[in-house]
């Protein structure tokens, strides 16, 4: 896996990466990651795939991560019950 780009963000860990004919786009917050694969053909550049990365989608991204966090957390204390 080839890493082509770090995209900058106040929070987010978001890195782009090729492999195979396809970007892929890692995006890490704390112990948590999404990861989104596009294929190179589906987009003329780069710098498309880095304007898929919209504050909106970002936001949701962000949504995403606590809703993680928070559905393990859940799991995690369910089974230290005992």
């Amino acid at each position: 896996m080839k890493f082509t780009s770090k995209v900058p963000h106040p929070v987010l860990d978001i890195n782009i990466y090729l492999r195979e004919n396809y970007f892929i786009i890692k995006i890490v917050l704390h112990q948590f990651e999404q990861i989104y694969r596009i294929k190179q053909a589906d987009v003329t550049s780069m710098e498309d795939v880095e304007k898929m990365l919209t504050k909106d989608f970002l936001d949701k991204v962000y949504i995403r991560f606590v809703d993680m966090s928070k559905d393990f957390k859940e799991s995690f204390l369910n089974i230290n019950k005992n």
